[in-house]
């Protein structure tokens, strides 16, 4: 087993973070939140050597899944999403927004769309993926969870937290999903949001004015 390599490109108008998370002796991981721009993160994927085992979807909005049907097909590996946020993935957004959303998405072919089960584990090259539900920005969202790093897509960035007023959302659950999942790792543990650079447990707790006063849960 060798050292957990990490790259991330960041994709499409709103600045997405797509992460490539590696094994550096077997070349086997993961492709995380492929928004946009499939031709960019194929390549850096392929100059990689990466041997992908899956697409692996956070949340099921426009700029985190844009892009995962064409990835899927060049990297010719399966998709995963939660149940609840998978309807983006076959066409069936709610609502206006939502629906005009799906048609603007590159959708896996028939076949190749799987959904993740609650507490799923995953691994690559020997390493462990822990993926966690945790809800807030939409029903479906889940982070994933190997070695010291969380990758949680809306979930929390740097100084802030993913948004909570679109249609699903809920500041309640999003807070208890940090409480359950994040402070839990530990001050050292890095965090891999779906927007800006990375951060760690201990700055959010101490800076984040949305997190300040939140207690881990006991």
């Amino acid at each position: 087993m060798g050292k957990t390599l990490i790259k991330r490109l960041e994709v499409g108008m709103l600045g997405t973070n797509c992460y490539i998370v590696m094994d550096d002796d077997t070349r086997e991981g993961y492709i995380i939140d492929p928004g946009a721009e499939a031709r960019k993160i194929v390549d850096v994927a392929s100059g990689a050597g990466l041997k992908c085992k899956a697409v692996l979807c956070t949340h099921g909005h426009m700029d985190h899944v844009g892009a995962v049907g064409k990835v899927a097909e060049a990297v010719e590996a399966p998709v995963m999403i939660s149940e609840r946020d998978s309807g983006i993935l076959a066409g069936a957004g709610q609502g206006v927004v939502g629906r005009l959303s799906a048609l603007r998405v590159s959708k896996p072919k028939e076949g190749v769309l799987d959904r993740f089960e609650p507490g799923q584990d995953l691994d690559f090259g020997g390493h462990e993926v822990r993926v966690v539900p945790t809800p807030g920005h939409t029903p479906g969202s889940v982070s994933f969870i190997t070695g010291g790093n969380i990758f949680c897509g809306d979930l929390v960035f740097q100084g802030s937290i993913g948004r909570t007023d679109l249609r699903g959302g809920s500041l309640t659950d999003l807070l208890d999903s940090v409480r359950r999942y994040v402070w839990p790792l530990g001050d050292d543990a890095r965090i891999f949001p779906g927007h800006g650079p990375d951060t760690t447990v201990r700055v959010e707790r101490r800076n984040n004015p949305y997190l300040r006063d939140l207690e881990p849960e006991v």
